[in-house]
């Protein structure tokens, strides 16, 4: 996935919308008569992968169009206490402007990025493939699956469209898997491929019956995973669902599913420690940054 202005700029302009409103009342009439140029920096006060650097950017030029903007990182670069992810200079008045919106793009999506990172690395022995889910933020589905992907994970089902994923309240209506896989196969697009979500070992043999190309096992616990896998023997991709975290995800991918989705990498992230200073950075956070480093953190 790649992003460039024209996707991310209305959600930019909505966040300055709900930031700016008719104008900032405390920067705003600090520099009503002088609007002097300054420097600033925003900068890392934590580990992490950094992400959502072109949403700072154009926040800073949809308000200040000639200021200056140095990327010092890239997002999927590591990052760690003291790492100066852009440098600026533009007028005082951006600053105080963009600051909390610029940060909070970055700080969001760096945290996404951060815990895929992790994930993609506690199963990087294995073949299987980490993924998101469609949980997590109602209008911001596109921006969280670019951080999943900036973290080295991939992307799931992007919305309803571009995917025919039969659940279990789908069954219910349908009647069964072979009835809601024989209505799709005679009305849907030759080009999609059919994945079920089988709670059951019956579920996946009733799938495995179907001809379906992908079998979900959702809720499974890992003894019976390790049977569902041995029946399914090659016959269908597999994909592992449904509560998974970093205590549980190894055993999981060790069972030799091909993919494993975790709706964990974007509805429950805590926001990365990134901060704007203008001119110098500041002592306190001086202070955090010499801390952090010489505890190895």
């Amino acid at each position: 996935m790649q992003l460039n202005r024209f996707i991310i700029r209305p959600y930019v302009e909505q966040g300055l919308r709900e930031e700016f409103g008719l104008g900032d009342t405390t920067g705003g009439f600090l520099t009503w008569d002088d609007d002097p140029s300054q420097t600033a920096q925003i900068y890392a006060k934590a580990h992490g992968v950094a992400c959502g650097l072109l949403f700072a950017d154009e926040t800073i030029r949809l308000l200040d169009a000639d200021a200056q903007i140095e990327h010092c990182v890239k997002d999927g670069d590591e990052i760690a206490p003291g790492t100066v992810l852009l440098k600026i200079r533009g007028r005082a008045s951006t600053f105080f402007a963009i600051e909390r919106a610029a940060l909070d793009w970055i700080q969001q999506l760096s945290a996404i990025a951060t815990k895929t990172r992790r994930y993609v690395n506690l199963v990087k022995h294995t073949k299987v493939r980490v993924t998101d889910t469609r949980k997590g933020w109602p209008g911001l589905r596109m921006v969280q699956k670019y951080a999943v992907r900036v973290g080295g994970a991939h992307n799931h089902i992007m919305n309803l469209t571009n995917c025919i994923l039969v659940k279990d309240n789908h069954i219910k209506i349908a009647g069964s898997i072979k009835n809601a896989v024989h209505i799709l196969r005679a009305r849907a697009q030759h080009t999609f491929k059919i994945e079920v979500e089988c709670e059951t070992m019956a579920m996946v043999e009733e799938a495995l019956d179907c001809g379906v190309e992908v079998i979900m096992f959702d809720n499974m616990d890992l003894d019976e995973m390790k049977a569902a896998m041995k029946l399914v023997a090659g016959r269908a991709m597999t994909e592992a669902s449904g509560g998974i975290n970093e205590t549980t995800i190894v055993p999981i991918a060790e069972t030799g599913v091909d993919v494993i989705s975790v709706g964990d990498l974007t509805h429950t992230v805590k926001a990365l420690d990134i901060s704007l200073d203008v001119q110098d950075i500041k002592p306190s956070a001086l202070r955090t940054i010499e801390r952090l480093r010489a505890a190895g953190g």
